[in-house]
């Protein structure tokens, strides 16, 4: 039901594949094999892609619905969780570039109001640290945490709000008065509240709703189009997300709408973010060409922190880490029966992200990192 924690099984035995640019799109025969296998191993549906020098290459798999003819499409979107993640970071990156916020804006500033409810350790975690998944506060990716929501919900007396904002207002004052999970500002805990928190601030300083910003200071300028999926929402006439063990996956169920509004407030951190995998690789293709040096739409600043990520650091939705001594940065996402995988070569030569709408069971993120490892091994990078 909620986000799986980052993982970096892919981090493994092979390198990234042919130098980055281009922008053309065609099938590929190798991507293609590599689909099939990962579908007769068990994946509902998949969609691989491969940016290499002169072309995006993509290939899909599998069905829509288990036990259903519908053939998965080309053109399907898929929910990515967490590699939302960057995209939030960047939105903050832009609305740092402009002065509306810096990377050292504590919540304490940010969201004055809170201050005072907040604990204190809490008060001077910064922008950047939200981002970099080291505020200490809980991650809410699991039953516990959800559990844990719940229950502070029930036991409220009051009204609760019937608006986004007064709901996410609502979260974070119950978040900010949990004791922390790690030390503020100074832990690595991977947390999808702290995205949402960091979405509020951004929100208190433009005076606009997420959503509205990142259509206006990020989707727009680089050409993307996404969306987001509520929780309560059936799907129909497009992929369904899957969980269960192996040749016995069902469809993940709607949520209630009461419990989906709370879910849906992980926004930020990619609950029910929507994409298509062109349009994902559109958003990857302009990594490639920043890392190389040339000019994007992307804010420089987030550009600038990629570029100097080292393996085993975790900043602005992005792990670096290595493929066979190479650098990369790398995330996964998951979220309501759906996983993504994306890598990208930290010089900006290649990218390849892969899509499923399989998730919520541990042998999934393996599976979908080893197709990704194997399709690597097949194509060396250039010198």
């Amino acid at each position: 039901m909620f986000f799986r924690t980052l993982t970096l099984a892919l981090i493994a035995a092979t390198a990234l594949t042919a130098c980055g640019g281009g922008n053309s799109s065609t099938t590929d025969t190798a991507l293609q094999r590599s689909a099939d296998q990962a579908v007769r191993a068990g994946l509902v549906g998949v969609a691989i892609s491969h940016l290499g020098s002169t072309e995006t290459t993509h290939a899909h798999a599998g069905v829509r619905r288990m036990a259903s003819t519908a053939p998965l499409r080309a053109d399907d979107s898929f929910m990515i969780g967490s590699t939302t993640k960057a995209m939030t970071s960047a939105l903050a990156a832009r609305l740092v570039e402009r002065g509306a916020i810096a990377w050292t804006t504590s919540l304490a500033d940010a969201l004055p109001e809170l201050a005072e409810v907040m604990l204190p350790a809490y008060r001077s975690v910064t922008l950047e640290q939200l981002l970099a998944h080291r505020g200490g506060v809980l991650a809410l990716d699991g039953d516990d945490d959800a559990a844990r929501l719940v229950s502070f919900l029930a036991e409220r007396t009051d009204s609760l709000p019937t608006t986004a904002a007064g709901r996410l207002r609502l979260l974070a004052t119950w978040a900010l008065t949990q004791e922390p999970a790690a030390r503020p500002g100074q832990d690595f805990l991977y947390s999808n509240v702290g995205y949402a928190l960091a979405a509020l601030m951004l929100e208190a300083a433009t005076g606009q709703p997420y959503a509205e910003l990142m259509a206006r200071e990020l989707a727009q300028p680089l050409g993307l189009q996404l969306s987001w999926t509520t929780a309560a929402a059936p799907l129909t006439d497009r992929p369904a997300g899957h969980a269960g063990a192996k040749g016995q996956q069902t469809p993940v169920a709607p949520e209630d709408p009461e419990l989906a509004a709370w879910l849906d407030l992980l926004a930020p951190a990619g609950g029910g973010t929507t994409m298509s995998p062109a349009q994902f690789t559109h958003w990857v293709r302009w990594h490639l060409r920043a890392l190389r040096g040339e000019a994007t739409p992307l804010p420089d600043g987030y550009v600038r922190r990629l570029r100097t990520l080292k393996a085993g650091e975790y900043a602005l939705g992005w792990a670096g880490s290595e493929v066979d001594g190479r650098p990369v940065l790398a995330h996964d996402g998951g979220w309501r029966g759906f996983t993504s995988l994306v890598i990208v070569d930290q010089r900006g030569r290649s990218a390849s992200a892969a899509f499923t709408n399989t998730g919520d069971a541990d042998w999934v993120a393996p599976l979908l990192n080893q197709t990704v490892l194997d399709l690597e091994r097949a194509r060396p990078p250039a010198p």
